[in-house]
């Protein structure tokens, strides 16, 4: 029976670790397996039973001990423990301690699971998803005043597909510089500390893009010119700044409108509030819809910043830039002479009048600078349908655009992947400048992932709620979602009376079997007695065999119910939809619950002892009264 029993655990752990679940069905229905089910209850009475095979030498070794001391007492009361092992009292005490220990652990077990769940779904404190797809421009600066808000760090989500097979990609771009103390990123799915990771990403940037302006601007001054050549009529044409922070957030602020005559126009607009981040000044987008003229020009002069004191500072324009269209035969050569940056294009446009179709007027010019792969880190799932390693780079379609990315490092899932198949972290900085180098353009921001401060989430969320048009995930209200779910609580209501049940019951046992221990003794202790062992020892004795068996039924019940449960514990919690988690559930112990039960149990033993032994001296005496009294 011992070991049928110990085989049956063993199996019951080796399939839980093959199996994605307990729970398995055919054909889509939901099915149990009562071994995989039952497979910590037999591992508690497997490790119980074993223990008891171990209690006779156990005992012997403990009488061997006291044999050299002077203890007469702890001699006597051993010799009659490895005399009778008493299985019944010890097996209750270990399974009851056992029970009680691995119903704490899973407990505790699957508390942490739904804090690591939450960590993982929403990714941090925090995270805010734009329903329009893109942030309005004063978005960052509205987050960096709402109250408990200790940094907004912004971020790009696409869903792609990759590989033969169309395996389902959700890409992730945030600042790999901020992520470290954003991002929660258990180091389980992670193989190393996420930091190093992050850091590995930061070093693989290239040198930001564009000019950098003074953190305490403003506003941005100064006067363009959009001159037409072979203007069919006059037409406005619109300009823009592109504007880049160091975490990657971008934007197109709108300057002018300019005349299609090419006369100068002043510029002065409001730089958009970004919580006191500094920007940088990455290039300029001319576009004036359908081309209606033959070439389009750009010139830029007396570029200044103003602070909130009205003092100016003059941009730095005389680097070198290159212009990004279309068609890049179509491109003039971007300069800087005499203080003006020009740039342009021609523009072949279609015979047909105003019924047709003509191509686009639109170009940019950026700032030049060589530029380097996005740095990124996948799931093994990326990395085999792309057939890719760590040093490898490949092209990624994100909206339209071809990103090259160089995978830097491997991790089991990226936060926040919902039930995409696979995952890929881009570091969002480096993958702003490459789009602004590669097309001239700029992407709104559509999510932003947020840290609160020290026991300011909950006032945060409030407030974060009360913005327009966002939708607000809270990693607590998931936890605590979780934590409230039907299956949840029921399993843990039963747990947690499974084992107060099984403590009540060897309370009981324990009661019982001293009692009639006492009663079988009391003969063997008159005579004892009649020979000369007092009264006090013979009580000691009594007290010295039932702590040791009670010892060694809790130590049993301890180390079961604690090795059961770290082997077992985490392979059987499951999510709301019966899969294994992500990331795997961690054992967890509550060391206060667990030895406060232990402890107990113990002193309920010792207790029962104590008050059989304290009437030691009546029972010996009318035992010694009967002694002789049958023949």
């Amino acid at each position: 029976v011992d070991l049928a029993l110990v085989g049956l655990a063993l199996l019951a752990w080796t399939q839980l670790r093959r199996y994605s679940s307990p729970l398995a069905g055919a054909d889509g229905r939901l099915g149990v397996d009562p071994l995989l089910v039952a497979g910590p209850t037999l591992g508690v009475l497997a490790g119980a039973v074993v223990a008891l095979r171990l209690l006779p030498p156990a005992a012997r070794l403990a009488e061997r001990f006291v044999d050299r001391r002077p203890w007469l007492a702890a001699t006597l009361g051993m010799w009659q423990a490895g005399r009778r092992p008493h299985a019944g009292p010890v097996l209750l005490l270990a399974l009851a301690v056992g029970g009680s220990t691995l119903a704490w652990s899973l407990v505790t077990t699957g508390e942490r699971s739904h804090l690591d769940q939450a960590d993982f779904t929403v990714g941090a404190d925090l995270r805010l998803v734009e329903r329009s797809g893109a942030a309005p421009a004063e978005r960052a600066g509205r987050l960096a005043a709402v109250p408990g808000v200790d940094r907004a760090v912004p971020a790009w989500r696409d869903d792609i597909r990759v590989g033969r097979g169309d395996l389902p990609v959700s890409v992730l771009s945030l600042d790999a510089a901020a992520a470290p103390d954003v991002v929660r990123f258990d180091e389980r799915l992670a193989g190393e500390p996420p930091r190093a990771l992050f850091d590995r990403q930061v070093r693989g940037r290239a040198a930001p893009l564009g000019v950098e302006l003074p953190a305490a601007a403003r506003r941005l001054a100064g006067t363009v010119a959009t001159p037409v050549t072979d203007a069919a009529r006059p037409h406005p044409v619109r300009v823009s700044a592109l504007l880049t922070t160091a975490d990657g957030g971008a934007w197109k602020l709108p300057l002018a409108s300019a005349g299609s005559d090419g006369r100068p126009v002043p510029v002065a607009v409001d730089l958009p509030d970004n919580g006191g981040r500094a920007y940088r000044l990455a290039g300029f987008d001319v576009d004036a819809g359908p081309a209606l003229g033959s070439g389009y020009g750009l010139e830029v002069t007396g570029l200044r910043t103003v602070d909130a004191g009205g003092a100016t500072s003059a941009v730095p324009l005389a680097g070198d830039w290159v212009p990004r269209l279309d068609d890049p035969e179509s491109a003039e050569p971007a300069r800087f002479a005499d203080g003006v940056l020009r740039a342009g294009r021609k523009v072949t446009r279609v015979a047909g009048g105003r019924f047709a179709t003509q191509p686009t007027s639109r170009f940019a010019v950026v700032a030049a600078g060589a530029g380097s792969p996005v740095p990124a880190l996948v799931t093994p799932q990326v990395a085999r349908a792309l057939s890719v390693g760590r040093g490898d780079t490949m092209d990624v379609v994100l909206s339209g655009v071809t990103l090259t990315v160089e995978v830097v490092g491997e991790v089991d899932a990226v936060p926040a992947s919902g039930g995409a198949a696979g995952g890929m972290l881009l570091d969002l900085p480096a993958a702003t400048d490459w789009l602004l180098r590669a097309t001239g353009t700029v992407r709104p921001v559509s999510e932003w992932w947020i840290r609160t401060g020290t026991g300011g989430s909950a006032e945060a969320a409030r407030a974060a709620a009360d913005l327009p048009g966002v939708t607000v995930l809270d990693r607590r209200a998931a936890a605590e979602e979780a934590g409230r779910d039907p299956y949840w609580l029921g399993t843990r209501t039963g747990l947690l009376a499974a084992a107060a049940g099984s403590v009540l019951l060897a309370l009981v046992g324990l009661g019982v079997d001293v009692w009639a221990t006492a009663r079988r003794r009391i003969g063997e202790l008159a005579v004892l007695h009649t020979l000369g062992a007092p009264v006090r020892l013979l009580a000691r004795a009594l007290l010295t065999e039932q702590t040791f068996l009670a010892g060694i039924g809790v130590g049993v019940g301890l180390l079961v119910g604690a090795g059961v449960g770290a082997t077992m514990a985490p392979l059987v919690v499951l999510t709301r939809s019966a899969d294994r988690p992500v990331p795997e559930a961690a054992f967890a112990l509550p060391w206060l619950p667990v030895a406060g039960t232990a402890l107990g149990l113990l002193l309920a033993a010792l207790a029962f002892s104590t008050a059989i032994a304290s009437g030691v001296r009546q029972r010996v005496a009318a035992a010694q009264l009967r002694i002789g009294g049958e023949r």
